[in-house]
């Protein structure tokens, strides 16, 4: 199915997988992952659309273009996927570290403000 583009012209459904796909990898080297995310529920929407039972009209006859605009969304995902998955598990290991970290100052502030109540302590005693 073809719609009209913000450009007043007749955005194809191939168009639509390329400019998504153009898209994401703009949200990536940006690391806006909120955009990203966005962007991946656009993609399968299309995706949809593309291997749905309703006929989509295309830009050739063959599909070939609609073809290698999926391929090079699927080789995206292929390349990305794995590099996002390293990025969140750090991520996940930033956290933790700092609710360890937030955890030890926490410690630290109550043993310090216990034995600044109580006074120092005397030697010997």
């Amino acid at each position: 199915m073809t719609k009209r583009d913000d450009t007043g012209t007749d955005a194809t459904l191939e168009d639509a997988v390329q400019a998504v796909r153009v898209l994401m990898d703009q949200a990536l080297q940006e690391e806006d992952w909120d955009r990203l995310e966005e962007l991946d529920l656009q993609a399968r929407v299309l995706i949809d659309r593309a291997f749905g039972e309703e006929p989509v009209p295309l830009r050739d006859d063959t599909g070939a273009t609609l073809r290698r605009a999926l391929e090079d969304l699927s080789a995206f995902y292929q390349q990305t996927l794995p590099d996002l998955s390293r990025r969140r598990a750090d991520a996940g290991r930033q956290l933790r570290d700092l609710r360890d970290g937030r955890r030890g100052t926490n410690a630290y502030e109550t043993t310090r403000r216990n034995t600044m109540r109580s006074g120092p302590m005397k030697p010997g005693g």
